[in-house]
């Protein structure tokens, strides 16, 4: 029964690293998450590598040859981290800050930037896909012309800086602001075209300012020439993406911590010193296992036969397995 009980906890123990392990992570924006809100065919399409911590920024070889999201940011960005991006900028790498309702303004503000999102809801009601928060963007200007239309997925607008670069895609005529999500326009709420993407120099660089940080999600991807734009911006660079300010879920750390051990473990001197301990353990079990056997036949021959010395039981039993010992060395040198 004891053995039994041991045996089921081991084998839950294994399907719940085995789950851990191999069910897909769900988190917004996470690129292994296959799910509507994922990036996953985002990393397959641009082979993105992702980045912990915004210092490492410090330790890409050439600036110019890649690109680096920021999509949907969350948190606060510090001076430390902001300084980091504007040397990877001024080094002529290329940012694309894609967020609607996120922290993306504290970045521009640090990089001494005017233009914002403007954080109020864009609908419109004809360029439009199944309801009017996706919003259609058709206007679209060189170098982006020849992309006909993009689809975005409740985004904001940019309040753009005349002066600070250009604007790229504007939503049509017909699109409004909506915050108060009733779909009608009121007097209060400002009607399109809004700028929706921008293009901004920021010294040997430069920074693609894009409204909405669900345009690059599973979902959204296949929409209208969204992958096409994608490529586009990314064409011959190496990509990379900033997973420091997301919310990490439990799964997800449990996942990160469940392949730092399998890394540790997979370590030469890490593998072969936990095979040495596994055969000493099996060797221990072994020799516990035929000492309490040992004991047990001693006791039992005393309960028959209570007047008998213990001690001599002992040495009778030593001596028994002794020559038990000797004749099996004996046949395997015969």
């Amino acid at each position: 029964m004891k053995k039994a009980l041991i045996l089921g906890c081991l084998a839950g123990v294994v399907v719940v690293v085995l789950l851990i392990r191999f069910f897909p992570s769900n988190d917004d924006f996470n690129m292994d998450n296959p799910f509507w809100n994922g990036l996953k065919d985002f990393q397959k399409e641009t082979k993105a590598s992702s980045i912990s911590y915004i210092s490492h920024l410090s330790t890409i070889f050439s600036p110019s040859g890649t690109t680096l999201f920021i999509i949907g940011p969350s948190g606060t960005y510090n001076k430390e981290e902001v300084s980091s991006i504007s040397k990877y900028l001024k080094a002529g790498g290329v940012l694309v800050l894609a967020d609607d309702f996120g922290s993306g303004n504290l970045i521009l503000k640090g990089l001494g930037l005017k233009t914002r999102f403007s954080h109020h809801l864009v609908v419109d009601p004809l360029f439009r896909g199944k309801s009017s928060v996706l919003a259609k963007a058709v206007n679209i200007n060189i170098p982006l012309s020849d992309i006909k239309s993009l689809m975005f997925n409740y985004p904001t607008s940019l309040q753009f800086k005349s002066g600070e670069g250009k604007i790229l895609v504007t939503s049509s005529s017909f699109s409004f602001f909506d915050d108060n999500l009733n779909g009608k326009k009121e007097k209060n709420e400002n009607e399109g075209p809004f700028p929706m993407i921008a293009e901004i120099k920021y010294g040997a660089g430069k920074i693609y300012l894009i409204s909405d940080s669900s345009l690059f999600i599973n979902s959204m991807l296949r929409e209208e020439e969204n992958r096409k734009f994608l490529k586009t911006i990314v064409k011959g660079k190496k990509v990379f993406i900033d997973i420091s300010h997301h919310p990490i879920s439990l799964l997800a750390r449990l996942k990160s911590v469940e392949i730092k051990i399998y890394q540790i473990a997979s370590r030469f001197e890490v593998r072969y010193s936990i095979l040495l301990i596994l055969i000493m353990a099996i060797i221990w079990i072994r020799f516990k296992k035929r000492r309490l056997e040992y004991e047990e036949d001693i006791q039992s021959i005393l309960q028959r036969h209570p007047d008998w010395d213990e001690k001599v039981l002992k040495n009778v039993q030593r001596s028994r397995f002794n020559v038990r010992k000797t004749k099996r060395k004996g046949i395997k040198n015969g």
